[in-house]
């Protein structure tokens, strides 16, 4: 008896633990799916989540693995194979909120309408969650657009679009669209109107609103969207032929009718300390590779006295303050004439010029700079500069240096990232920041030409101005004066982003919810949810919540012309991501097309692609929404704006205002480990 029991119990011992290490093997399969993912590798994610879906016991586990393969699949445009995998996934959870959301935006992919909207409504009533409510009624009024028209769409996205800030502008979008179908064009363009207010990036709305402006009859308005357009993506034909088309039906100066701005004369009548920081170059009117713009004119008024010099002759004269000068490329003789206030030629050279103001301090405006061709994406307002202004001579016409000492920089820039916002600990954060920030790139070297150490870019920082400072930025930067952040005794890079979405690249906290691993689901959902009432960096008026949680419709015509100009990819399919940072950021793309297919790898090309160069950030999802075989659009989600690294701004701002943070204690949040040098009361250094 004993012996028998003895066997019995031997031969139970191997099947009672084989499930347990098959179990273990599968989570490690689940693990390596996705670093697959991560690492570029989709299709072999997707089939490591379907090898853990078959085999696996755990319903928890099986679950995970089924809707991260949903959402790969429906990525690549695979929403008939996504649909079996969902079905199990109904199966193990009939109460998933997300497996019935994910099962109608599949089979609005496969323009099976009325299925849609059924499992759209299903996944209604499986929350009460307000955010996942609207998405779903979002995808529910598209459903109904094909099945009863565009007046029904209307009715089921008017409690979306005043129920959901997340999708305000995406709302107000397919509004103004259906509206437009309804032959209410005036309507339609007040809502895609109201769509850019909602998030001034929406490249797509953009194009809607060039368009919508030339059918109601506002030329004026038309040919500046246009413009726009034009200035963002110089290589689309139709924005170039559209912005030369209406120019004809515009009075007045060109580019006294855009949105550069224009002053009489310096703000600054009174000389800015220099301070005791290092002296740089800047190069003004630069683009986003960082490269000065050819200038071939501009007019400039000193707030004092000064010397105009040739780089080879010396003084050519000397001009008194509050006068307007202008210099001038002459394409005739290939020389560069110096007019004065009357518009008289007084001299001719052809050589590079310095202007140099005789009481130190004294500041220069430079005034409707005339950029030469080709030059894009180029802010061409009045610009009010400390220190010297080299006009450096270039072929047809010349890049203008401005010669400063770093610190009057500071305040400006601060002020110009603060929004207008005057919270006195916030702007001393962004002056240690930005003084950080430029003294670490003015020795990095990250030009081609050593003319200059900055650029006024993104690039490098974008520099508004002496003139967009105010009292309290003015304030700080000279209460924090000298003070700098280290790392390792070195001086930081001190990046910064607008708003981090939750949780910096680094890992520090914005008040968000805990960060899950980075997978394709989690990656889904963060971008459908709402974000937190208590994140740092969203802002009071929901209504202005982009810069956090965005959302996109963008159609392929757009994306199709960019990438046909470099690769042949014919129409476009499929956008599936690639590669992907450690935190989801998308570090690689494929375009699949009827023709081929290509990838564009980097942030920078990948924004290029999809919203020519407006995309706030990598960390999104996408997946098209077919119309038969080809997408109709591609439905991007996003967190956050930038790259997720240094300082939020926005959370920043949320420190100050929210939890009355002191700046040191902001520095600390953002920056872990680092050292602020020259803090008064700590003596030469305070640690973080």
């Amino acid at each position: 008896m004993k012996r028998n029991l003895f066997l019995i119990l031997c031969a139970l011992a191997p099947a009672a633990a084989a499930p347990a290490r098959a179990q273990e093997d599968l989570a490690k399969i689940y693990s390596g799916a996705a670093a697959s993912w991560l690492g570029g590798r989709p299709e072999e994610a997707a089939g490591a989540y379907k090898y853990v879906a078959d085999r696996s016991t755990d319903a928890a586990l099986t679950g995970a693995a089924l809707k991260d393969l949903a959402v790969l699949l429906a990525e690549a445009g695979k929403n008939a194979e996504a649909l079996p995998a969902l079905a199990k996934a109904e199966a193990l959870d009939p109460e998933d909120f997300f497996v019935r959301f994910e099962k109608g935006w599949n089979l609005l992919g496969l323009s099976k309408y009325k299925e849609a909207r059924a499992a759209f409504q299903k996944a209604l009533s499986l929350t009460a969650d307000q955010a996942l409510s609207s998405q779903a009624g979002f995808g529910m009024a598209l459903a109904e657009a094909r099945l009863s028209g565009p007046a029904q769409a209307l009715d089921l996205l008017r409690p979306v679009y005043t129920r959901a800030p997340n999708l305000l502008s995406p709302a107000a979008q397919m509004i103004s669209f259906y509206l437009e179908k309804t032959g209410k064009k005036q309507d339609a363009l007040n809502f895609i109107k109201e769509s850019i207010d909602y998030d001034p990036l929406n490249f797509q709305a953009e194009t809607d609103l060039a368009r919508l402006y030339e059918k109601t009859g506002v030329p004026m308005a038309a040919w500046q969207t246009y413009y726009t357009l034009y200035d963002l993506d110089p290589y689309e034909k139709r924005f170039t032929d559209k912005t030369k088309e209406l120019l004809k039906r515009v009075k007045g100066k060109a580019e006294d009718l855009l949105y550069w701005a224009r002053m009489n004369g310096p703000a600054h009548t009174d000389p800015v300390e220099q301070g005791s920081g290092p002296v740089v170059k800047i190069g003004l009117y630069a683009d986003k590779a960082g490269v000065p713009a050819v200038v071939r004119s501009f007019s400039f008024m000193a707030a004092s006295d000064f010397d105009l010099t040739d780089a080879r002759l010396g003084l050519l004269l000397s001009g008194k303050r509050g006068a307007q000068w202008t210099i001038a490329y002459n394409a005739e003789n290939g020389l560069y004439e110096i007019l004065d206030n009357r518009g008289a030629v007084v001299r001719t050279t052809g050589n590079s010029l310095r202007v140099s103001v005789k009481t130190p301090g004294a500041t220069l405006l430079i005034k409707s700079p005339e950029l030469g061709p080709g030059a894009h994406g180029v802010n061409r307002g009045d610009k009010e500069i400390a220190g010297e202004l080299i006009a450096l001579a270039r072929e047809k016409g010349f890049w203008l240096i401005d010669e400063t000492a770093l610190e009057p920089l500071v305040s400006p820039i601060s002020a110009s990232l603060a929004d207008r916002v005057k919270l006195p600990e916030y702007l001393k954060a962004l002056a240690v920041t930005v003084r950080t920030r430029l003294t670490w790139l003015a020795a990095a070297s990250r030009h081609e030409s050593r003319d200059y150490d900055l650029c006024d870019s993104a690039h490098c920082l974008p520099f508004p101005g002496l003139q967009a400072e105010n009292e309290v930025s003015a304030e700080t930067a000279k209460a924090t004066r000298g003070q700098l952040l280290q790392k390792d005794g070195a001086v930081a890079p001190a990046a910064f982003h607008r708003a981090c979405g939750g949780l910096t690249a680094a890992g520090a906290s914005d008040a968000g919810r805990p960060a899950a691993p980075a997978a394709p689901f989690s990656v889904y959902a963060r971008g459908v949810e709402s974000p937190p009432a208590g994140l740092l960096c969203l802002a009071a008026d929901k209504t202005q919540a982009s810069d956090v949680a965005w959302t996109l419709l963008l159609r392929p015509e757009w994306i199709e012309s960019r990438l046909n100009r470099g690769h042949k990819i014919g129409r476009l399919r499929a956008l599936v991501p690639l590669a992907r940072e450690a935190d989801g950021r998308v570090k690689a793309i494929r375009a699949e097309g009827t023709s081929g297919t290509a990838v564009i790898d980097g942030p920078g090309a990948i924004s290029e692609l999809l919203a020519a160069g407006t995309l706030r950030s990598t960390l999104f999802s996408i997946r098209p929404v077919y119309d038969g075989k080809l997408p109709d659009f591609f439905l991007v989600r996003g967190i956050g704006t930038g790259d997720g690294q240094g300082l939020c701004l926005l959370g920043a701002r949320g420190m100050a205002q929210k939890q009355d943070a002191g700046y040191l204690d902001i520095l600390a949040h953002y920056f872990p480990g680092y050292t602020v040098t020259g803090v008064p009361d700590a003596g030469a250094k305070k640690d973080l």
